[in-house]
């Protein structure tokens, strides 16, 4: 009888039909290419021993100047969180923040920018706290919205924050005498009216907070009196009631038409400009949130809208009901002394992170939907997705993570420039200090830069290189990377390069991969001096040659099979060690959306080969400070990979099938009774051997269903193997499922010999 051998062709195709494919690979898990040979995946072990809150989306290592190795992580929904991994201690340090609605309390001094807050929903704010206005404010001359970081604590209740400019009135709040206003009533009186007064201004008694409507306003004033558009409820406003009068914006709508008339004292708009509403405000059947351009302009006072919709009614409303809505991003300073793990009442404290001050106030953690991080030096910057930027520096003692209150509130994703020290943020804000209009919009093409070497400014100017810049294709930024010497950035439809040019333009911007967009914020990747991403419906790479579309054997395994409904979960999966660049990605049967399934090749193997197969990861980051690749699963628990042969302890169970190949180039029938493996069977320091099962497919033409001959356990001392199968192709698959093994295979060698044609 004759012998014949079969060489594995490396890499994975699920293009070709299986006969075409013959001595190929078609199916495979948790495999991996070495000079053109299969092999099993290396395994994984527990970083740390517990699962983290929340899905992570986000991991970045990094060591600060101490010499000390962190590991961020960044988890979304329920019990999201942001928290550090440092020699096997975990701290939270997610970011707090607390949502207060109020009656409107703010007093202004003329030709100061210096205005007082007086908020009865928070108690001992520290200056380390920044603020921002969800309702816009007007107040003395001045416009309130964005973020403010809080300057100085007045009082319990009371604190100060700094305007853009100084303000044209002193604004305080009177209070009511003589006369008092009863049910019915519409009239207020007071010793002297103020004459910053302007017909428009909301209402509201802190006194007695039920007297006076939600959204009432001034009508007019004469002399002593104000008229108010609604009349007083119980119990009345009496003499000596404290009366605040403030400016937010007052819709009024007309029956059956689509404009909405805007009272927002000194808004200093034009007819084009933008005003943004952050909180949807409801009245005669028109909703009012969101961006609108201003369509008209009455006076300083008063402006009008398009709504989306036409009203059911003629009314007049304010925003938000005429209460003041502020988010207090909240930053837990250091713990005093005598506190923190180990002191104190069992719980009374989180691991490593301690309790807060006696009396400060504290917030709720808040709840992202992904994440980006980078680190500045040692400082970790962060980024929840919509959300303003943090950092937090691991020798500051802060036990959670501080807003940068002078950057963009909202933004799609952060990283930093290696070029030149500056913090990029994409699908971004522009500062609150310079918005040509009032509120804040999120701009989902918008990039924007912080000054070189200064993450704090980010305004504009001559004398720094912060700045923005719009990019004009597209509909969305999805995702941005330093590389080597320059800045990349994937709208949903192209790849875009930002190269740093100096002063004054700071960095110039060219599409150079039109329709090489990318499907998320981690789809992107670096390595070996090149670039590669998941586009919409191709991989791609940026190389010496361009931005290119990769050859892809198993397209059809990821494309036509990957759940179109979360592409925001894709996850780049680099593997520097191995000289891998991979994908982690949802499955159609993932109704979930978390990634299940990975897809990589290795780029420094002949060909390129690739390998597909099933892996539960929702984050990860290449090979860096903390050693080999370190995965987490949608469970929340971290694992170090490359470390192990075995799945946490568990057996890493990895197979592949091959196409199928003829036993002979003849029209005989053949049969085969004896098959010789050929494996390397542990690693070069060796170890035990491994346990391998070998299963053989026979058909006689393609399409037949195949006839399976096994599984076999082979094993270093086995020789050979005594099968008996007749018939044309042979497919072979091989799986392995022991513990703290290894393989490598090499060249299969079967006997056979004819046997007919029929």
């Amino acid at each position: 009888m004759a012998f014949g051998s079969v060489t594995l062709v490396p890499g994975v195709n699920v293009e070709r039909t299986p006969t075409l494919l013959r001595a190929g690979i078609a199916v495979s898990s948790l495999i991996r290419f070495r000079d053109s040979l299969v092999q099993k995946l290396g395994g994984w072990l527990q970083l740390y021993p517990f699962a983290i809150s929340g899905v992570p989306r986000d991991l970045h290592a990094w060591e600060d100047l101490n010499g000390n190795d962190h590991l961020a992580i960044g988890t979304t929904g329920t019990g999201s969180k942001l928290v550090v991994i440092t020699d096997g201690n975990l701290q939270d340090i997610t970011p707090q923040t607390l949502i207060s609605n109020f009656a409107p309390n703010f007093s202004t001094t003329a030709s100061s920018p210096t205005v007082n807050v007086v908020d009865p929903n928070i108690s001992n704010v520290t200056v380390d706290d920044t603020v921002f206005f969800n309702v816009p404010i007007s107040i003395g001359g001045l416009l309130l919205f964005g973020l403010y970081p809080i300057t100085q604590i007045t009082g319990t209740h009371s604190y100060n924050i700094t305007a853009a400019s100084n303000a044209t009135t002193t604004e305080t709040n009177p209070t009511a005498t003589n006369g008092t206003t009863a049910i019915g009533n519409n009239t207020l009186h007071f010793g002297t009216t103020p004459s910053w007064l302007v017909d428009g201004m909301v209402i509201a008694n802190l006194t007695n907070p039920s007297s006076i409507p939600p959204s009432t306003v001034v009508t007019a004033s004469t002399g002593t009196t104000v008229t108010m558009n609604n009349n007083a409820a119980a119990p009345g406003v009496g003499n000596g009631d404290q009366i605040v009068f403030c400016s937010l914006p007052v819709f009024t709508t007309t029956n059956g038409s689509q404009t909405v008339a805007v009272a927002f004292i000194n808004h200093g708009l034009s007819i084009g400009s933008t005003v943004v509403f952050q909180i949807p405000t409801t009245g005669e059947g028109v909703t009012i949130g969101g961006a609108y351009e201003v369509s008209s302009v009455t006076d300083v006072n008063n402006f009008a809208i398009a709504a989306t919709t036409l009203a059911t009614g003629t009314g007049t409303f304010a925003m938000n009901a005429g209460a003041a809505e502020l988010v207090y991003y909240i930053a837990l300073g250091p713990p005093p002394a005598g506190t923190g793990f180990g002191l104190g009442g069992f719980g009374s404290g989180g691991f490593g992170t301690g309790t807060t001050t006696s009396g400060s106030q504290t917030g709720t953690p808040i709840t992202a939907t992904d994440w980006t991080s980078d680190n500045w030096g040692e400082i970790l910057i962060a980024c929840p997705e919509n959300g303003p930027i943090y950092y937090w520096d691991p020798e500051s003692g802060f036990q959670n993570a501080q807003v940068i209150a002078s950057g963009p509130a909202f933004n799609e994703g952060i990283f930093i420039s290696t070029t030149e020290q500056i913090l990029i943020a994409y699908g971004s804000s522009v500062s609150e200090q310079n918005p040509g209009g009032v509120g804040v919009q999120q701009q989902p093409l918008l990039v924007q830069w912080s000054d070189a070497g200064n993450f704090f400014q980010w305004d504009p100017d001559a004398a720094d290189q912060a700045g923005n810049f719009p990019i004009p294709t597209g509909s969305r930024l999805v995702a941005g990377m330093a590389v080597s010497n320059q800045n990349l950035l994937w709208t949903d439809l192209d790849l875009w390069a930002m190269n740093y040019i100096g002063v004054p333009d700071v960095f110039g911007f060219n599409k150079i991969g039109a329709g090489l967009g990318a499907v998320s914020s981690h789809a992107v990747q670096q390595l070996r001096g090149s670039v590669f991403w998941m586009a919409p419906s191709n991989f791609a790479s940026y190389t010496s040659n361009g931005a290119n579309v990769i050859p892809c054997p198993v397209w059809d395994a990821v494309f036509q099979n990957i759940n179109t409904s979360f592409l925001q979960n894709v996850r780049a999966m680099p593997n520097t060690p191995y000289n891998e660049v991979g994908w982690l990605y949802p499955s159609a049967a993932s109704s979930s959306g978390e990634c299940d399934s990975y897809v990589k090749m290795n780029i420094t193997e002949p060909g390129a080969p690739w390998d597909i197969g099933p892996m539960n990861r929702s984050a990860w980051t290449d090979e860096s400070v903390l050693g080999m690749p370190i995965g987490a699963a949608s469970n929340g628990l971290i694992y170090q990979h490359e470390v192990s042969p075995d799945a946490a302890g568990s057996p890493l169970v990895a197979s592949f099938t091959t196409g199928f190949f003829y036993l002979q180039e003849s029209e005989d029938y053949t049969f085969v009774d004896q098959i010789i493996p050929d494996f390397k069977w542990s690693t070069f320091t060796g170890g035990p051997s491994a346990q391998i099962q070998m299963t053989f497919n026979v058909v006689n033409f393609p399409g037949d269903t195949p006839i399976s001959y096994g599984p076999y356990t082979v094993t270093q001392a086995t020789e050979f193997l005594s099968v008996r199968f007749r018939g044309r192709m042979l497919s072979i698959t091989i799986t392995s499922s022991d513990i703290g093994s290894f393989w490598r295979i090499g060249s299969i060698k079967y006997r056979y010999e004819p046997a007919g044609r029929r």
